[in-house]
């Protein structure tokens, strides 16, 4: 979990990671406002590994609960990967990718990650033009979001099987 969460941060451009340990929803959600955030991506675990993505907002002392969540299904590091990563630099610029159909994953990633989305057949056109791609695709059960050097089209960050968007309901937690 903790490689994961790293390796997230790296490549979520302005994202900065807070562990959770002990501290209430509402004590994290403190620390991100004080820090100038106003959305946390809540990753929780299941028997250890990530379990599931969580979209919160912070707005006029509120603590919103997106009414959506991820189950993540599985994730490969790029410490598994069999290449060679020397070292990532902070990205500064993102865009999520759905390629060949349009995935409701991709909307909420591009809304709640605040970064552009384009929906290509051939990813190959958004190349160079940003650090980061995050690029959705189908796969027979859920979707595979594979984060990809906006460069050389590489792997950059974690690959993740997501189930589709499941929604619950919101919530509404006062801050403080």
């Amino acid at each position: 979990m903790r490689q994961f969460l790293n390796e997230l941060e790296v490549v979520i451009p302005n994202a900065v990671k807070i562990n959770r340990g002990r501290l209430s929803i509402i004590e994290v959600a403190g620390n991100a406002f004080n820090l100038g955030a106003d959305t946390i991506l809540y990753i929780g675990s299941r028997g250890g590994n990530p379990g599931f993505m969580r979209f919160l907002r912070i707005r006029n002392g509120l603590i919103e609960v997106m009414p959506y969540f991820l189950k993540i299904l599985g994730v490969k590091l790029l410490v598994d990967m069999p290449v060679g990563v020397v070292s990532l630099r902070k990205a500064r610029s993102g865009i999520i990718v759905s390629l060949g159909e349009y995935a409701e994953v991709t909307d909420v990633l591009s809304e709640q990650l605040e970064l552009s989305s384009i929906r290509v057949d051939d990813f190959e056109s958004v190349r160079g033009m940003y650090d980061v791609i995050f690029l959705v695709r189908r796969l027979m059960s859920g979707y595979e979001i594979q984060v990809l050097n906006g460069r050389d089209l590489g792997p950059s960050g974690p690959f993740i099987r997501v189930s589709d968007v499941a929604y619950t309901r919101p919530r509404v937690i006062k801050l403080g």
